[in-house]
């Protein structure tokens, strides 16, 4: 059940968001910021499938709780999602269709890696990546996730990569950012067999400490519950 947290400070069902009239937020607004957005999709006993995101994350334990918890969402952040969303949209209108959003997927037995390049022109791969300031070096889990999906492709088209390039746009600057070719398969794989197995057992893995944590969705559920054992 996906819930929104509404100015007002309430919880509410997503299809019970119009309800209430919000300052700043008139309902077509709301309207465009949560289109699309409803339960999560199950695959019931099928082999996970996992989102290069979710294992180049700076932490495993969030990235389990994203998979089996449900926690509500501010309409600010919805409207983040949506600005990241318009670039990539914008790239697809002016570009080729063979040039943007590739399909990447990489079977490692005990689960698979799946993933989008958001732009491969002249050989050369692209990561967008929208943000309120630009950076002053690339994150690194924005670099291992661009180097993931390089690792993905076919030996024959790695090899013709000529360069990773992860690209930031703020609302008044673009920077763009090479980053080096490397292997990230036995990283993905250490990875995402972790999460694999703790979903498997129905228990989170280590929590992976870090200042993100305290801007994590999943900070209460996490502590609390290590607190509880």
């Amino acid at each position: 059940m996906v819930k929104i947290i509404c100015p007002d400070g309430e919880e509410r069902h997503i299809d019970d968001i119009y309800e209430v009239e919000y300052e700043h937020f008139p309902p077509v607004v709301i309207k465009a910021l949560i289109a699309g957005r409803g339960k999560k999709r199950k695959r019931g006993n099928k082999k996970p499938r996992f989102g290069v995101t979710r294992l180049t994350g700076p932490c495993l334990r969030r990235s389990y709780y994203d998979l089996v918890e449900e926690v509500p969402i501010t309409l600010n952040k919805l409207w983040i999602f949506a600005r990241g969303h318009a670039i990539h949209n914008f790239f697809q209108e002016h570009l080729d269709e063979t040039e943007n959003e590739i399909f990447l997927s990489h079977d490692f037995g005990l689960f698979d890696a799946i993933g989008y390049v958001d732009v491969l022109s002249d050989n050369v791969m692209y990561e967008f990546k929208t943000t309120q300031s630009i950076p002053e070096k690339p994150k690194i889990d924005h670099i291992m996730q661009i180097q993931s999906y390089y690792s993905m492709l076919d030996p024959e088209k790695q090899s013709e990569i000529k360069k990773l390039c992860i690209v930031y746009f703020s609302l008044n600057k673009i920077k763009t950012y090479e980053v080096p070719k490397l292997n990230m398969l036995n990283y993905l794989e250490a990875r995402g067999s972790v999460l694999a197995n703790s979903l498997k057992i129905s228990s989170p893995p280590p929590r992976e400490e870090s200042y993100i944590c305290n801007y994590c969705d999943f900070k209460d559920i996490c502590f609390k519950r290590d607190k509880d054992l």
